[in-house]
C-alpha cells in the first residue's frame, strides 16, 4: 500500500554558506487546488507551479503577519493565475479559467501556450509596513519557473536557479515540487561554477518527488553540493476567508454602493475566489451593514 505524501519545505545551505536551497514537495497542495477549483490539466500544472513557487517565497518571509502575492497575467486563455502564501507557507490561489484545454504538441503540457508570454509577473510582499514591495518583470516562457527565476535575478539582484514540476494524470496530481537555489553574496568562482554545472540535473522535479519524495530528494539532487538542512516546514493549501472578512469588505464599499445593493438586489451572494464558498447576505444583513458604515 502507498504511503500517504506529507507535504513540506525544507531551508538548506549548500557549499558551506556560499549558496542555499529550497527544497518543497507540494502534491497534496496541489491536489487539493484541483479539487477545489475543478482544475484541467493545464490549468493545474500553471497554477500548481505558481502556488509551488509561492509557498517557497512565503517560507522566506520573517514576520509572522507578513505575506507574498505572486500574479501572472500572460495574456493566454488561462488569464489570470494568482497564489498567495504567508509565512508559515499556507498556499491559496486561483486561475480566471480553470477549464483551459489546449492540444499537447510534444511530451509537456503546454503550460506557456495557456499563460502566455505577453505579459508579467507581479510579486507584492505586505511586509507590515507603511508600503508594502511590488517588484514586476516581462515574462520570459510563461512556464513560470523561468519568469520567477527571471524576478529574482532582476528585482531582488540574487542570481537564481528555479525548478517547479507538477505531474498531473486526468483525475489525479501524481507528484508536484519546486526548488530554488540562491547563490549568496561573495561566493567563490568554484561556487558559482558549482551551481551552474548543475543546474541540468533539477529539471525534472516532479519526478524527481515522485520516485525519492522531500528527504530523498535532497541527495539526488544536492548531495554533490555538500548540503546542510537547517530547517523543515509543513506547507499547505488553506483559505482563510470567512463571514466576518466578508462583512468587512461590503463595508468598505459605502454607503452609496450598499444602499444601491439593498434597493436593487435586495440581498448579495459573494464568492470566494479561492475556496469557491458562496456567503448569502440578507436584505437586513446589509441594512445592518450600511448602518455600520454610515458611523
Amino acid at each position: 500500500m502507498e504511503m500517504t505524501r506529507q507535504d513540506g519545505i525544507l531551508h538548506i545551505s549548500l557549499l558551506e554558506g556560499q549558496a542555499r536551497a529550497i527544497l518543497i514537495e507540494s502534491t497534496a497542495l496541489v491536489q487539493r487546488a484541483k479539487d477545489i477549483h475543478g482544475l484541467s490539466r493545464i490549468a493545474t500544472a500553471a497554477l500548481g507551479r505558481t502556488l509551488t513557487a509561492t509557498a517557497m517565497m512565503g517560507s522566506m518571509l520573517k514576520g509572522k503577519d507578513e505575506s507574498v502575492t505572486a500574479s501572472i497575467r500572460g495574456g493566454g486563455p488561462i488569464g489570470t493565475v494568482l497564489a498567495v502564501s504567508d509565512a508559515n507557507a499556507t498556499v491559496k490561489g486561483y486561475v480566471d479559467n480553470p477549464a483551459v484545454d489546449l492540444p499537447r504538441t510534444g511530451p509537456k503540457l503546454p503550460v506557456g501556450a495557456a499563460v502566455g508570454r505577453e505579459g508579467r509577473l507581479s510579486i507584492i510582499k505586505d511586509l507590515r509596513l507603511r508600503e508594502p514591495y511590488v517588484g514586476q518583470v516581462n515574462l520570459v516562457s510563461g512556464e513560470i519557473a523561468e519568469d520567477f527565476a527571471m524576478y529574482f535575478t532582476a528585482s531582488e539582484q540574487t542570481p537564481s536557479l528555479v525548478s517547479l514540476g507538477v505531474l498531473v494524470s486526468d483525475a489525479k496530481v501524481e507528484s508536484a515540487g519546486g526548488l530554488i537555489v540562491q547563490l549568496m553574496p561573495g561566493a567563490s568562482e568554484a561556487a558559482i561554477q558549482s551551481i551552474e554545472n548543475s543546474a541540468g540535473m533539477f529539471m525534472d522535479i516532479s519526478g524527481t518527488m515522485k520516485e525519492y519524495h522531500l528527504e530523498g530528494a535532497v541527495d539526488q539532487l544536492l548531495m554533490h553540493l555538500q548540503p546542510q538542512v537547517l530547517e523543515r516546514r509543513e506547507t499547505r493549501y488553506a483559505c482563510d476567508c470567512s463571514r466576518e472578512r466578508v462583512e468587512r469588505a461590503l463595508i468598505t464599499l459605502g454607503r452609496d454602493e450598499l444602499g444601491d445593493m439593498i434597493a436593487t438586489q435586495h440581498g448579495a451572494k459573494v464568492d470566494c475566489h479561492f475556496c469557491n464558498k458562496r456567503y448569502a447576505f440578507s436584505e437586513d444583513d446589509l441594512k445592518r451593514l450600511l448602518e455600520s458604515a454610515t458611523k
